[in-house]
């Protein structure tokens, strides 16, 4: 990962550092869940991440890459949350992510999932939909996708970091 990459994770990397979650759930897998993964195992206090993906050719990218390691990439779908042709969501169940305390936002690719008049979507709310069904808070970093981080400011969120927007 280049340096440039890191210094972009650097918030989310500190926070395990610093609060060691023990189930990070990662919105958008690839090789920041191979660094995330590494640097779980050099701390090693027994934490773990779950990442989903919904790209295909991406998901085989990164297991040829040798990123999928602990098998911690998984591959799912995207839906539109009803009603609301602006918002995607990862379809994963809540039991995948039992225990999560920790969740990262780095997907999925907006220009992939267009609206009906070919605009981008821009808005993943599936840290807020987990949350609401978990029934607790939980701390996020959402890298970049800023549509995302208005979303949950608007709601209420608060990040790990302050982003400016």
């Amino acid at each position: 990962m280049s340096l440039a990459m890191l210094a972009k994770y650097k918030p989310a990397l500190d926070y395990i550092k610093d609060n060691h979650p023990m189930h990070i759930v990662e919105y958008g897998g690839g090789e920041s869940t191979y660094v995330i993964n590494q640097h779980l195992i050099n701390l090693g206090y027994g934490g773990k991440i779950t990442a989903f993906e919904d790209n295909l050719e991406f998901f085989n990218f990164s297991k040829e890459q040798g990123w999928n390691t602990s098998n911690s990439i998984k591959l799912t779908s995207i839906e539109r949350v009803p009603g609301n042709e602006d918002i995607v969501r990862y379809t994963h169940t809540v039991e995948e992510i039992e225990g999560v305390d920790f969740f990262i936002c780095d997907g999925p690719d907006y220009r992939v999932h267009l609206k009906e008049d070919g605009d981008y979507t821009g808005i993943t709310d599936n840290i807020h939909y987990m949350i609401t069904q978990l029934g607790r808070n939980i701390p996020f970093w959402i890298e970049g996708r800023h549509g995302t981080q208005r979303y949950m400011m608007k709601l209420g969120y608060n990040m790990i970091t302050d982003y400016e927007l």
